[in-house]
């Protein structure tokens, strides 16, 4: 028995916060130290949020080992795993995994650089999951930033044959889904931030709880003070 029985968790994708290999072109723009510190940032709200919304935490990172990540990180999260895998379908396909091997009987999956996954898209992700075999959360890119399942309806093939960072990723996922004959649910998209232009889109609207996002930005004068 695992502390994770029988429960829906959140698995999150994150990056090992070193300059100049996390938000790469961002930091064209902005610098390295000062990408890599939006990065953060972005990370904080999203372990904030999951501990709002009362779900156990598994963190999937990037290294070879979890010896560096922030203590913060480490300290909120149930579980740390390294990612596995060539292509991110490979590396979200194995989370599942992973997850329902640790006992989890649901997972909702994000990236760690949308601050918009607020602990009400993680509820109705959480809430989904009860009627549909697959929820996603689209990104305004054409991908998405959140997809769950439950073990009993989870099939990776729904991370199979998909052209991975082109803004095709949701349609053909969608695809994929009715191929395979499994129910989804689209929830209310978000926005990711890779880019400046994506930063600016944000920044026109912000989400009310990535406090942390949102502090650097303002502080950065890249966001007015809201009124």
């Amino acid at each position: 028995m695992t502390p994770l029985h029988l429960q829906t968790v959140a698995a999150i994708f994150v990056r090992h916060p070193v300059p100049g290999r996390v938000k790469t072109r961002l930091a064209t723009d902005l610098g390295d130290e000062p990408a890599c510190d939006l990065y953060r940032a972005m990370v904080a709200d999203g372990l904030a949020n999951v501990k709002a919304c009362g779900l156990p935490l598994l963190l999937f990172h990037d290294g070879r080992d979890a010896a560096g990540l922030p203590p913060e990180w480490t300290g909120s999260a149930d579980l740390i795993f390294g990612q596995e895998g060539e292509s991110l379908g490979e590396r979200m396909s194995a989370a599942f995994e992973r997850s329902f091997a640790a006992g989890a009987t649901g997972v909702i999956l994000t990236g760690s650089d949308i601050p918009g996954i607020d602990t009400g898209l993680l509820s109705s992700a959480r809430e989904a999951l009860e009627l549909y075999d697959i929820v996603i959360s689209p990104a305004f890119d054409g991908g998405y930033c959140l997809v769950a399942s439950t073990r009993g309806r989870y099939n990776s093939l729904i991370f199979q044959g998909i052209p991975w960072s082109t803004p095709y990723v949701l349609e053909m996922t969608v695809a994929a889904c009715s191929d395979h004959g499994l129910s989804y649910r689209l929830l209310e998209p978000r926005q990711d931030i890779d880019t400046m232009d994506d930063l600016a889109a944000y920044c026109r609207r912000p989400s009310g709880s990535a406090h942390a996002t949102n502090a650097w930005l303002i502080a950065r004068g890249l966001m007015p003070v809201a009124r």
